[in-house]
């Protein structure tokens, strides 16, 4: 588990509506001269992608950005949250800065982010 963890203020994990989530390959093909390709794992475990939003009000927006620009390093280090999937705390890591929309008081929030 990271060292860093989600701040209380912020919701607990991503929206369900309008969630995307894929496994990255782990796999690795060989083409052989003759028979079926071999195949073997490339890591001992695969990353799994998260799409998603959250709705956050202007305090909340505020730590949203401290949190990542501060105590992530502008979203690099690690960090453990929610698994909006399962509801277990795991490891994660921002894959880009997250997006911002103004929605009628409350603020949208985009975020790419990868279970490790």
């Amino acid at each position: 588990m990271a060292d860093i963890f989600w701040p209380d203020i912020l919701p607990k994990t991503l929206l369900m509506e309008g969630l995307s989530a894929k496994r990255n390959s782990n796999v690795v093909r060989t083409q052989m001269d003759a028979g079926p390709n071999k195949t073997r794992r490339r890591y001992t475990a695969s990353v799994k992608l998260f799409t998603g939003k959250m709705l956050l009000d202007e305090t909340q927006r505020l730590e949203l950005q401290k949190f990542y620009r501060t105590v992530l390093a502008d979203g690099v280090l690690r960090f453990n949250f929610t698994d909006p999937q399962t509801l277990e705390i795991g490891e994660f890591r921002f894959t880009e800065d997250y997006t911002e929309l103004s929605a009628g008081g409350m603020y949208e929030i985009s975020m790419t982010m990868e279970r490790l």
